[in-house]
C-alpha cells in the first residue's frame, strides 16, 4: 500500500471520527477540524510522499485556509453586529 493511500485512509477515518463527535455542532467546527487534520498529516508525511501528492495536498490545505478565513470573517462580523 502506498503512502498516499494510507494518507487517504487516515483522513477518511479522521473525517468520520470528527463527524461522529461534533456532528451536531455545525459545519464550521467540522471544517476547522478537517483543516487541522490536513495540516498535521501534511507535516508528518512530508518526508514520505511524492512531490505531486504533496502539491495536491497543499491545494486542499489552501482551500481549507480560504474557508477558515471566511469563517473567521463571518464570526467577526457577527460579533460586531454587522451581520
Amino acid at each position: 500500500m502506498q503512502v498516499s493511500q494510507k494518507l487517504a485512509i487516515a483522513m477518511t477515518f479522521w473525517a468520520a471520527l470528527i463527524l461522529t463527535l461534533v456532528g451536531n455542532q455545525g459545519i464550521e467546527l467540522f471544517s476547522i477540524l478537517i483543516l487541522i487534520g490536513l495540516l498535521i498529516s501534511r507535516e508528518l508525511s512530508s518526508v514520505y510522499i511524492r512531490i505531486s501528492t504533496a502539491n495536491r495536498l497543499d491545494t486542499f490545505i489552501q482551500i481549507g485556509i480560504v474557508v477558515f478565513i471566511g469563517i473567521v470573517m463571518r464570526r467577526i462580523l457577527t460579533i460586531l453586529g454587522l451581520l
